[in-house]
């Protein structure tokens, strides 16, 4: 699994341009980057996913305490995978549909950096 750190992520800084949205025209480059980012991201999370689900399914049961809080646990960190599986489906989603990086309460725009930092915003820092 691949993560993308804080200094990778600031690598991307200078090569991301922040989504705009003209009525004229798109930059096409600058949203091709974004998609590259959040698909690498959903790669990331569905190996992530996967991985908890194998582990959990090959876990075997026991009348221990210890053994059952263990599947507890994964079970708990497969449904936080899930979910943030989902969340960055909905940002490819936004992307398609040319809503991404716009805030989802006051429809203005959502920082490159903050983007940067978590490209599934769905608010700006404002609203957040």
């Amino acid at each position: 699994m691949t993560v993308m750190t804080a200094t990778s992520q600031a690598a991307l800084a200078g090569t991301i341009p922040a989504p705009r949205r003209s009525k004229t025209r798109r930059s096409k480059t600058g949203l091709s980057a974004w998609r590259a980012l959040l698909e690498a991201r959903w790669q990331d999370r569905l190996e992530e996913l996967t991985d908890l689900s194998v582990a959990f399914h090959d876990a075997v049961p026991a009348d221990d305490t210890k053994e059952n809080e263990s599947l507890r646990l994964l079970s708990r960190r497969a449904v936080v995978a899930r979910y943030a599986l989902a969340e960055t489906d909905k940002a490819l989603h936004r992307l398609a549909a040319g809503e991404f990086g716009r805030c989802e309460d006051c429809a203005g725009d959502i920082a490159a950096a903050q983007l940067l930092d978590k490209p599934e915003a769905r608010y700006c820092e404002r609203c957040g």
